[in-house]
């Protein structure tokens, strides 16, 4: 069989290993273990074995009558295969065919994974396998070949693997490609993704509008949109109707590039060609608006997906609260949050969070105790956010004591602060002429385990300086150049 031409020493290995175990709580209650056993351990303790125990398990089941399916041995292999024992899982591959149990689309996977990621990459054999799998009627999908392209490095690599499976008479079709060309995305390859992309139209294999989505979905996240929009014409020349996953990912790269008014411009091409916008392009013609302060016409646009059907959700309300928070109109959020529970969509941290920096912005600090409040009221943990805003809210109107009654609070609780809650704090500590508190805080930090960043010590920096005590500020000044901060700290 073609496993059988394995590397003497993989299998050698993992057959010392496997034999070994055979002695484990499992390989002893062999005989007399009923079926049930095996079962409900496939059921409900396969995450907890270990690999005796797993390798038990696998003889067990392979001295079972009759035979348990193929798909009950493949969730061994699996658990196997996540403790990275993928000698092993060769190993006993290879025992499912002395047995003659057929392989699935799972084993398949499984195995030609363990080829590419064992102590030993054997990545002649894993093509090997291939061939039998597409014999076997196995038509390779996205696991299968992601886990080839491990073993493939680079766009030469990509070419030489499609080459070698037409060589195993294996005609790639488009929806092997779309499978590759998504990988390659998926794994920040745009440029080979591009290069799959090309070669696959100079052997005649006609791109779908999925390849163009992928193409463009992973150009997008390069920040390459121009590039992304240039594929869209080119969809459109060769009669590829785009649909609403392929405008919905344009219209999310214009709105983080900043260009609204060519986000919109693609709305109105999505709307005369007949394609329903989703949830996805709402929020994010929405997010843009308010990028740009046009809170108003964010709004008509809510009301206007509501009035089409498409129902919004968290991050609708979200994006809408937002805007308004930071236009320092925290009633207006307030009232698409009561709007929003109104409608059965419950707010998350964020929603939460976000009310409470906005109140705390126009200098409503007691409602933001409120919605605090109101946020552990509705179950929703309060994290470390939702403090620093708290604190700095408390520290900017000169608090300083409410604030580190809190924070000291917080500490005793094992609230996992970060460097910008320190910061709040020392900076809170300065502007009160806590001076040694806020030194003797900074000194602690190593302990923490933080490490200032740049904001630290621009703090500490001029709240020496403030005080008059330069040559602490300049002993700090080169600790801060030893940290490489420096170009940071004059940008």
């Amino acid at each position: 069989m073609m496993i059988r031409s394995l590397s003497t020493a993989i299998v050698s290995t993992a057959k010392r290993f496997v034999h070994q175990s055979g002695s484990c709580c499992w390989g002893r209650r062999a005989l007399s273990c009923p079926t049930a056993d095996y079962r409900d351990t496939l059921r409900n303790e396969l995450h907890h074995l270990k690999l005796d125990d797993a390798i038990g398990l696998f003889n067990v089941m392979a001295r079972s009558r009759p035979l348990p399916s193929t798909f009950d041995f493949s969730r061994v292999l699996t658990a196997i295969a996540r403790m990275k024992k993928f000698d092993v899982v060769i190993s006993l591959c290879q025992e499912m065919e002395r047995l003659a149990i057929p392989h699935n689309i799972y084993t398949c996977n499984i195995l030609i994974n363990s080829f590419t990621r064992c102590s030993q990459s054997h990545l002649s054999l894993a093509l090997s396998f291939l061939a039998k799998m597409v014999k076997l009627g196995y038509a390779p999908d996205i696991v299968t070949l992601s886990s080839l392209l491990n073993g493939f490095k680079g766009v030469s690599g990509a070419m030489s693997f499609v080459n070698r499976i037409e060589g195993m008479g294996y005609k790639p079709n488009v929806v092997m490609y779309n499978t590759l060309i998504d990988a390659y995305c998926k794994g920040g390859r745009v440029s080979d993704a591009l290069q799959v992309f090309d070669v696959m139209k100079r052997k005649g294999v006609a791109p779908s509008v999925v390849t163009y989505n992928a193409v463009i979905r992973g150009l997008c996240k390069s920040g390459r949109w121009k590039e992304a929009d240039g594929l869209l014409s080119d969809m459109v020349e060769k009669r590829i109707d785009p649909n609403v996953v392929t405008f919905s990912v344009l219209i999310d790269a214009c709105v983080k590039e900043g260009n609204v008014l060519e986000a919109k411009e693609l709305y109105k091409e999505m709307i005369s060609r007949s394609v329903v916008p989703d949830i996805r392009v709402y929020n994010s013609l929405i997010n843009g608006l308010c990028i740009h302060g046009r809170l108003d016409e964010a709004r008509k646009m809510l009301d206007f997906m509501v009035s089409k059907g498409c129902v919004p959700n968290v991050v609708t309300y979200n994006t809408l609260i937002k805007g308004f928070c930071k236009s320092k109109r925290a009633h207006d959020g307030m009232k698409l949050f009561c709007e929003m529970n109104h409608k059965g969509v419950r707010g998350d941290a964020f929603t939460y969070n976000t009310l409470i920096h906005g109140y705390c912005r126009v200098g409503k600090f007691s409602v933001a105790q409120k919605v605090m409040k109101r946020m552990s009221e509705s179950c929703v943990p309060r994290d470390v956010v939702t403090f620093n805003i708290l604190l700095d809210c408390l520290c900017n109107i000169g608090k300083i004591e409410k604030a580190l009654t809190i924070f000291r609070d917080m500490e005793k609780n094992e609230m996992e602060f970060d460097i910008y809650t320190y910061n709040i704090i020392i900076h809170g500590m300065y502007k009160a002429g806590k001076v040694e508190d806020a030194m003797e805080l900074f000194c602690s930090l190593n302990v923490k385990g933080l490490k200032p960043d740049v904001v630290t010590y621009r703090t500490m920096i001029s709240g020496l300086c403030r005080k008059g005590l330069r040559h602490e500020a300049d002993v700090l000044f080169r600790q801060m150049t030893e940290d490489e901060f420096l170009l940071l700290y004059n940008s």
